[in-house]
């Protein structure tokens, strides 16, 4: 698979004509246009971030929750886990 990375302005009409360099090869292809994230969309995440993490602090755990919880940062150093040597497919 060969790839190709052509950062564009969107004008007002809409059309944007590429161009790819010579050595790609010919034949069926897909393209994927991408937006730019807005600041307002950041803000809007970042808002929906802070409701989400203030819901779960109001969460009354169960004692059992509570015990895991408490011991889940134990067991991460027992058992670490190294994702790095993972290949894209395993992952």
């Amino acid at each position: 698979m060969k790839a190709h990375k052509l950062e564009v302005t969107i004008p007002e009409d809409h059309q944007v004509e590429i161009r790819v360099p010579e050595d790609f090869p010919a034949g069926p292809a897909e393209v994927i246009v991408l937006a730019g994230r807005s600041e307002q969309t950041e803000t809007d995440e970042a808002q929906q971030q802070m409701r989400a993490l203030q819901e779960l602090k109001a969460i009354q755990w169960t004692p059992e929750e509570e015990r895991i919880l408490d011991e889940f940062e134990e067991f991460r150093r027992q058992h670490p886990i190294d994702f790095s040597s993972l290949t894209d497919e395993e992952r």
